[in-house]
C-alpha cells in the first residue's frame, strides 16, 4: 500500500532539513578551519643564534655554542669563557613580547672580558660593591635583552638602595660550564680574581639530574586525518599533553633518587665553592630557581626544592628559594616564547627582586659551619 502523500511530504521535509543541517555543519567546520589557519600559521620554527653574516646555530645548542665560542682565544688575566665581542642575535619565530625587534630578534653581545655584560675592569673601584652572578642559561638570559637579565636588574636595584658604585657581573654562560661542578674550576682560576663581595649561584633544578619540563606541547606520533586539519592538530596536542602530565612523575625528586650521581656531583661542588668563598672572605648565596612549568597545584618539583633546601641548611650555605614568587602564576606569561620556557623579562625581574630582598634583608657575613 503506497504511503499517504502527507507522510511522504513529511519524510522528504525531514530529509531536506537533515541535509541542510549537515551542509551547515560542514560549511561551519570549513569556515572554522579557514579562520583558525588565518590565526594559527602552523608550527613554530625552532629558535636560533644568528650571526650578522647570516649563519645560524640552533638555540638548543646554547651550552655547547657558548663553551666553544671562546676556544682558541688568547687570554691574559681573569676572564669569562665567551668569545670577547661575540655578536649574535637570539631569533624566534613570531614572538609576541614587546622587547623583540621587527625581525623577531634580541641582541646578544659579549664584552672584551668574555661576559654578557657591559665593559668593566677586573679591579674594583674604591668603595665599589661587587656581586658575581654565576649560572646557566637562566642567568645568562636566553631570549631576553641584557638589561632585562636578573643580574642587571639586581644591579640597578642595589644601586638605588646603596648608592655609590655597584657592579653585578653576569657570569651566566661564562664560567666554562652550565652546572656547579663546572663552575668550580673557573671560580678557582678566574672568577674570584674579580674580587666579588658576594657570589650568587643561580641554581636550576636540572642541576640535580635529568629533570624534565612538563608544559611543552608534545608531538603526536600519528596526527588525526594525517595532520590535514590545524584545529584537529591543536586538539590532539592538547589531549596528548594532558595525558602525559597525568601519567608523568608525581614527584620529580624520584628521578634524582633513582639516578643520584648528578646531584652528588653538584653537592660536592657546592661544598667546595662554599669553602673557596669563605677562604676569600666572600659571601656565598645559592638562589634556587623554580621551573617555569605547571606553577599551579600540579607543580611536580616540590620534592627537589626540599632536597636543595635541606642540603644547604645542613652545609651552612645561605640560600633563597624563589618558588613562592612564582606559585599560582600562568607559566605561559613567564616564557620567552611557546618554544622556549626560559624566563622572559618578567621572570628575570621576579628573580632579581627575590635575590635583592634576601641580600639586603639578611646578615652579610657567611653562614657558620
Amino acid at each position: 500500500m503506497a504511503p499517504e502523500p502527507a507522510t511522504s511530504r513529511r519524510r522528504a521535509s525531514r530529509a531536506a532539513r537533515a541535509a541542510l543541517v549537515a551542509a551547515g555543519i560542514a560549511v561551519g567546520l570549513v569556515a572554522a578551519e579557514c579562520i583558525y589557519r588565518l590565526v594559527d600559521h602552523g608550527p613554530y620554527r625552532l629558535p636560533e643564534f644568528r650571526y650578522p653574516d647570516g649563519r645560524s646555530v640552533p638555540l638548543a645548542e646554547m651550552h655547547h655554542f657558548l663553551r666553544t665560542s671562546g676556544e682558541g682565544v688568547a687570554r691574559e688575566g681573569p676572564s669569562g669563557r665567551i668569545r670577547p665581542h661575540l655578536d649574535v642575535r637570539f631569533w624566534y619565530d613570531r614572538p609576541t613580547l614587546p622587547y623583540f625587534d621587527a625581525d623577531g630578534s634580541v641582541p646578544m653581545n659579549a664584552n672584551s672580558l668574555g661576559f654578557r655584560d657591559d665593559e668593566f675592569d677586573v679591579e674594583k673601584k674604591p668603595g665599589e660593591f661587587r656581586v658575581l652572578a654565576v649560572g646557566d642559561s637562566f642567568t645568562f638570559g636566553l631570549g631576553v635583552r641584557m638589561q632585562d637579565t636578573w643580574p642587571k636588574v639586581l644591579e640597578r636595584k642595589l644601586r638605588e638602595r646603596r648608592g655609590g658604585a655597584v657592579r653585578v657581573i653576569n657570569a651566566g654562560g661564562a664560567a666554562g660550564g652550565h652546572e656547579p661542578d663546572g663552575y668550580l674550576s673557573w671560580l678557582e682560576s678566574d672568577g674570584l680574581a674579580f674580587h666579588p663581595d658576594v657570589l650568587v649561584i643561580g641554581f636550576c633544578l636540572n642541576d640535580m639530574g635529568n629533570v624534565p619540563l612538563l608544559s611543552y606541547p608534545p608531538a603526536s606520533p600519528e596526527p588525526w586525518l594525517g595532520g590535514a586539519s590545524h584545529i584537529l592538530n591543536a586538539i590532539q596536542r592538547s589531549i596528548e599533553q594532558r595525558r602525559l602530565i597525568r601519567v608523568s612523575w608525581k614527584d620529580l625528586a624520584d628521578i634524582v633518587r633513582m639516578v643520584p650521581e648528578p646531584w652528588e656531583r653538584t653537592r660536592a661542588a657546592l661544598v667546595r665553592i662554599r669553602d673557596l668563598a669563605r677562604a676569600h672572605g666572600v659571601r656565598f648565596v645559592v638562589a634556587v630557581f623554580p621551573m617555569m612549568s605547571l606553577l599551579d597545584d600540579r607543580y611536580r618539583y616540590l620534592g627537589l626544592h626540599q632536597m636543595v633546601d635541606e642540603f644547604c641548611e645542613k652545609q651552612g650555605i645561605e640560600h633563597v628559594d624563589l618558588l613562592d614568587r612564582f606559585r599560582g602564576r600562568d607559566e605561559r606569561d613567564l616564557w620567552v616564547h611557546p618554544t622556549d620556557q626560559h624566563p622572559n623579562d618578567v621572570g628575570h625581574r621576579l628573580f632579581a627582586e627575590g635575590i635583592f630582598d634576601f641580600l639586603e634583608g639578611t646578615a652579610s657575613k657567611p653562614a657558620a659551619r
